[in-house]
């Protein structure tokens, strides 16, 4: 069931450590992640956009209805993309996906959407380390000012942010699916793991016929 929720996936870094646009990788074969996070994010989310990051990105190609939000200029990191989502929003929360998380699915969305709590900042999966992760989460529009200053001040972490304030934590037992690909080797790495799992998810299936 889709909420009035804007959801939207963050594809706006460098790339530096990839060499190329993490966005168009085909972790999965025909299908590129922008177009898998943005399936992912319209089963639960009324409307879609994607943060492209700097001007000289803003010309990539979008589906139809989904809004090009570009970077708040002055912040750094995620943070420039999540300030720049909430005022465009509108009031309305945000569900922030990364472009770099292929293992996750729709079942991971679901359970953060139902999750959510309207009266924190924010709710978010506890990562690995422990801490809120900020690349799968829903922002509050009342966080919006509190980013701001942040923002202003310097203080770019979003990670410090979801530490430190009050914020709904889904913790899962596994938290590998928030994993992201960031160079060539992880690249390689998630194709191997996810052909394997569906080489075994269509094993099993047989089997079942």
């Amino acid at each position: 069931m889709k909420r009035e929720i804007l959801g939207v996936v963050m594809c706006g870094g460098a790339s530096a450590r990839m060499g190329r646009d993490k966005a168009s990788l085909e972790v999965r074969p025909g299908e590129e992640q922008l177009e898998r996070q943005l399936r992912l994010l319209a089963l639960y989310c009324g409307k879609l956009a994607a943060s492209v990051g700097p001007s000289d990105r803003s010309q990539r190609v979008l589906p139809t209805g989904v809004e090009a939000i570009l970077d708040v200029e002055g912040l750094g990191g995620p943070m420039a993309g999540i300030v720049a989502a909430l005022r465009f929003a509108r009031g309305i929360p945000v569900l922030a996906l990364a472009c770099d998380m292929p293992f996750l699915d729709a079942s991971h969305l679901f359970q953060l959407v139902n999750r959510r709590d309207p009266e924190a900042l924010a709710t978010a999966f506890v990562a690995c380390d422990g801490m809120p992760d900020p690349m799968c989460a829903i922002y509050e529009p009342r966080c919006l000012p509190e980013l701001e200053s942040l923002g202003g001040a310097g203080k770019s972490s979003l990670r410090r942010f979801l530490q430190d304030r009050r914020v709904e934590r889904v913790e899962v037992e596994n938290p590998q699916f928030l994993a992201s690909v960031n160079d060539p080797r992880e690249l390689e790495e998630a194709r191997r793991r996810l052909g394997g799992l569906a080489d075994s998810q269509e094993f099993s299936a047989k089997k079942g016929d």
